[in-house]
């Protein structure tokens, strides 16, 4: 169990490359499923979009 814990700590998520673009900067970044998701449900986020580099 103690092993299988420790593999999860240095498990590498998946990333997409992507396009944010805040309304005034763009930026290229690799970010997780977990982050792409993070910025199109926070409200904190509104004005924000995400693309996926393939759907440009």
């Amino acid at each position: 169990m103690f092993l299988k814990n420790l593999k999860n700590i240095f498990k590498k998520e998946k990333t997409f490359e992507c396009i944010i673009w805040d309304g005034k900067t763009m930026k290229y970044q690799d970010l997780t499923k977990k982050q792409i998701d993070e910025i199109s449900n926070n409200p904190e986020y509104k004005d924000w979009t995400v693309t996926l580099k393939d759907e440009c």
